[in-house]
């Protein structure tokens, strides 16, 4: 027993200096980011810099979670509890895979391999990703980690330990539902695989004891999903919620997969909706919050009318029912390409390296099933992103999480093939070795060009995020007026994104703009911050100088006059202040109606 705890203490240790060093990597050179103004809008909810109070009604996290960590808020505001919660996830998850390599073996030396090899992995395949953190890679990187601490456990087992074996694997499937449903949710059939290649290799897999086992991690899982998706439905039932919930999801539809029709060559069904010109230029500037018309009954309609149309000569393709922007054969083509060219880079590269590395370990046994392992994975991987090139939605914080299960799966699998070698043939440690050595080549060159890249890039953060900070000052030094900032001028500087250290100093309290659109923009939040300035409705706040609009100097307002002239009102922004760096340049412009 006293052996067994010097054990575990001394892979403790090993873990905090590894971990501590891997950190220290990142932290000497980088100050951790949120990605998007997505991730920023979540924490802005959480720690009550919307509203002036911490809110659990984060719509993009499921309410238990937000609740949480708008919880720890409340106790202590100055906390950026938000960007400590995505780090803790994500260096956790590789916290409890070091773990888990450091149980297969006692020989220190191999440890030490090990946990380098994991290093220069993590770093090769999302060290971008760990110093720009987006909630939906760290959901992601939660289900990769559950697919390979449940892989790693030992299968011989009777059902009860086994569940206890896996709670690891359930909770960071359930913390990854919560996170970003829309993620887990895809992620879910590499999860699949991985329990079917497991229960496979059962010498009885129909016998009572091993269809319990494997029900009840599975079903332990999909219990706890329930709980909380139905948690959440309850914490969102008032009819203010629900509604914007309808204006979220075809908000989303609109912007994301279907696009809007051109006005145009759609007048007629635009008039028949109510919907001018006027107003749907603010559709397309995606200043929408100004014109209470545009609810979600006004763009479920539009929804439906781009579904109906679809493979009429237009921009969108039917199949089945099914509305996509390419058709099967263009996204097939993409794909190829995608293959082809390597247009993920090192991450491809390394991911060709862990398929070739499991075949040369599995090949050579009988009953290995490793060509229908194989065959399964790369069926599911093709599915899901030939869905991404049907839908046009081939983003890195969509890609980064397909590519890092897919890994960890391949790594689970290589893993328990070394643990069945025979270690007393020279043959089987040359092919670990080979393996090692193979991955961790791959792994330091995409370390290398992983870090050259994300330095390029912070740097960019840096100069985007001093102009962004130079606005939000300026707001601050007037608390008693209201801004509300274009969108497009609230998003990027020379395609840089606007966003935030997560743990620079801020208390965390009450701010005074808020861009006029996006997925926040018609929340019951919204108005909560509205009422909280003195006014109801952004379109009557302008016109009465209750508000101010926020631009860049080369952004074309004209259509905040044709807006209004179109409801009977004579009006004309007026530049009343610009806000300048402290070199003397004009990086945004302070308009007034007048």
């Amino acid at each position: 027993m006293r052996n067994q705890s010097r054990v575990l203490n001394g892979r403790l240790w090993k873990i905090l200096v590894f971990m501590g060093l891997m950190i220290a990597c990142l932290a000497i050179r980088f100050d951790f980011y949120y990605d998007l103004n997505d991730d920023t809008a979540i924490r802005d909810i959480l720690s009550g810099r919307y509203t002036g109070e911490p809110s659990g009604y984060c719509i993009q996290m499921l309410y238990p979670l937000g609740w949480l960590i708008a919880t720890a808020y409340r106790a202590i505001r100055k906390i950026s509890w938000y960007g400590l919660f995505l780090c803790a996830c994500q260096f956790g998850v590789l916290a409890l895979i070091a773990w888990r390599l450091l149980s297969i073996t006692k020989k220190v030396w191999l440890q030490v391999i090990l946990l380098i090899l994991e290093g220069v992995l993590a770093f090769g395949l999302m060290g971008r990703e760990l110093v720009i953190l987006q909630y939906s890679v760290t959901s992601g990187l939660c289900m990769a980690g559950a697919i390979f601490w449940y892989l790693t456990t030992p299968r011989d087992q009777k059902p009860a330990p086994y569940l206890r074996g896996n709670l690891a694997a359930v909770v960071l499937v359930l913390i990854a539902f919560m996170i970003r449903t829309e993620v887990c949710m895809m992620l879910l059939p590499f999860l699949a695989l991985a329990g079917l290649s497991q229960w496979s290799k059962e010498t009885k897999p129909f016998a009572g004891t091993n269809v319990r086992k494997y029900l009840m991690v599975a079903g332990s899982a999909f219990l706890g999903i329930l709980i909380l998706y139905s948690i959440d439905s309850f914490a969102y039932r008032s009819t203010e919620w629900k509604s914007f919930r309808a204006f979220f999801d075809a908000r989303t539809n609109l912007y994301d997969f279907y696009g809007i029709p051109d006005y145009d060559r759609n007048e007629e069904f635009y008039q028949s909706i109510g919907l001018s010109r006027e107003s749907y230029t603010l559709l397309q500037n995606y200043n929408f919050a100004l014109d209470d018309s545009i609810d979600e009954s006004l763009l479920e309609r539009i929804a439906q009318y781009q579904r109906e149309n679809a493979g009429n000569g237009g921009t969108l393709y039917r199949m089945d029912g099914f509305v996509c922007k390419n058709s099967p054969k263009e996204a097939l083509w993409l794909y190829k390409q995608h293959l082809l060219t390597v247009e993920n880079g090192i991450k491809t590269g390394i991911i060709l390296a862990a398929y070739l590395l499991y075949f040369l370990l599995a090949s050579g046994r009988r009953k290995s099933g490793c060509c229908w392992r194989v065959l399964s994975l790369f069926v599911i991987r093709s599915a899901l992103w030939m869905y991404l090139y049907m839908v046009n939605r081939v983003l890195t914080r969509v890609t980064v999480p397909l590519l890092i299960m897919e890994f960890a799966l391949l790594a689970g699998w290589i893993i328990q093939e070394i643990q069945t070698l025979d270690t007393s043939s020279r043959f089987n440690i040359m092919k670990v070795s080979g393996v090692i050595t193979l991955l961790g080549l791959c792994g330091l060159m995409g370390t290398v060009i992983n870090m050259e890249n994300t330095g390029k890039e912070y740097d960019m953060r840096l100069e985007a995020d001093a102009r962004w900070n130079t606005l939000t000052e300026y707001c601050s030094h007037n608390p008693k007026q209201y801004y509300s900032i274009d969108v497009y001028s609230s998003t990027s500087y020379q395609g840089t994104p606007y966003a935030d250290k997560i743990f620079a100093a801020s208390d965390n309290q009450y701010t005074n703009y808020d861009i006029c659109g996006g997925w926040i923009a018609k929340s019951p939040l919204t108005r909560a911050k509205q009422e909280r300035a003195g006014f109801k409705g952004l379109e009557e706040a302008l016109l009465t100088g209750q508000a101010l609009f926020v631009a860049k100097p080369d952004s074309d307002v004209n259509w905040l006059g044709a807006y209004y002239q179109n409801r009977g009102k004579t009006v004309e922004p007026k530049v009343t202040d610009e806000v300048k760096t402290a070199d003397g340049e004009t990086i945004y412009l302070i308009y007034q109606l007048q």
